[in-house]
């Protein structure tokens, strides 16, 4: 075929030649005139270099595109593998393994011992979502120690109408003087030690100008709910350091009220060192219990009791020695209990000091 296409024509096609849109008659003519026509093949040259030139950036634009978005997928693979590790070391961690309980969060329920001289009784958690597990024992110069693992109640379980497991305990208590379980004590040499006792020794004080921790040992012995609302009043500049509890009740006080009176403050003497009187003041009477007084009490009330229960308890001087152990608290609650409540907890038999 011959070349009959001029410069004119060919330059009018050169737009559709170089972006491939001729036919392939029309293209073939266009390629047979530029072989013999420098001019039209400069032009088109030249306008084919900046096409060129515009799909070389597109082209690493859509490398760096696709570079991104797998790094993007990367990314987002590895939180997302973080994300499970830790939620599954979590709930191995929870569920599993568990973690060492807190002594102050053991609950012993129900101890008592029984005529064969075992300690029996249900050991648990106050955390709801968790039970112990694992509980072990060892003992070593008369101490028993029982360790175990606090771990996560199976929500399942639970939603299916499960429970949290209760652990019961028969201790034989020959050849021991001590029970730990999970860093609490609970019995040493013949008495059972209740966490309330655990508590208030935690609470006790060496100052009574310290109205804050004055205000916490009230909260603990219940003050409130077993008497009435008060306000509390220090005397502190001189001797005698006096404790004040101004109840507002207009009650007529009866024997009851002053036996739990008794009861709580010969506490509060022992638990602040150098309280040396407490004050419960109501609308229509008062009294005032010394520490001098209730040591004399204890002394006389604990030769009574080792005589009624062939014991060896020791006699104290002073009411401030009923505080410097959880076995010597535990037995002034009891001792008070027997001088001021009575067995039952509901008869109270007030006895002057």
């Amino acid at each position: 075929m011959k070349n009959d296409l001029t410069c004119g024509v060919v330059r009018d096609l050169l737009p559709s030649y170089i972006e491939g849109l001729l036919g392939e008659d029309s293209r073939e003519a266009v390629d047979r005139h530029l072989e013999t026509c420098p001019e039209c093949r400069e032009r088109k040259e030249a306008m084919a270099a900046p096409a060129e030139e515009a799909a070389e950036p597109e082209k690493e634009v859509d490398y760096l595109k696709r570079v991104k978005k797998g790094t993007v997928h990367k990314i987002v693979l590895a939180v997302l593998c973080t994300v499970l590790a830790v939620a599954g070391g979590y709930l191995l961690k929870e569920y599993v393994i568990g973690r060492t309980p807190e002594a102050e969060y053991i609950s012993i329920e129900n101890p008592q011992v029984d005529a064969e001289n075992n300690l029996n009784l249900l050991a648990d958690t106050y955390w709801g979502a968790y039970e112990l597990r694992g509980l072990k024992s060892t003992e070593e110069n008369g101490i028993l120690t029982y360790t175990a693992r606090e771990v996560r109640v199976n929500p399942f379980q639970t939603a299916q109408g499960g429970y949290r497991k209760q652990i019961p305990l028969s201790i034989p208590l020959d050849g021991l003087t001590e029970v730990w379980i999970c860093g609490r004590l609970v019995w040493q040499d013949g008495v059972v030690i209740d966490r309330d006792t655990l508590l208030l020794l935690d609470a006790k004080t060496p100052y009574c100008g310290d109205a804050p921790a004055l205000g916490n040992i009230a909260k603990l012995l219940q003050v409130g709910s077993r008497i009435g609302r008060y306000n509390i009043s220090l005397q502190t500049s001189e001797r005698p350091y006096r404790w004040t509890l101004e109840f507002e009740t207009a009650e007529e006080t009866t024997s009851a009220t002053w036996g739990m009176s008794r009861f709580l403050g010969y506490q509060m003497l022992a638990l602040v060192e150098n309280l040396d009187e407490v004050c419960f003041h109501f609308p229509s009477s008062s009294g005032v219990f010394t520490a001098e007084l209730a040591s004399a009490s204890l002394a006389r009330l604990t030769e009574e009791y080792n005589d009624k229960h062939a014991a060896s308890w020791p006699v104290h001087e002073s009411i401030k020695e009923y505080a410097e152990s959880p076995l010597e608290y535990q037995r002034l609650v009891t001792l008070l209990e027997q001088m001021f409540i009575g067995t039952s907890g509901t008869t109270v038999t007030v006895v002057k000091p």
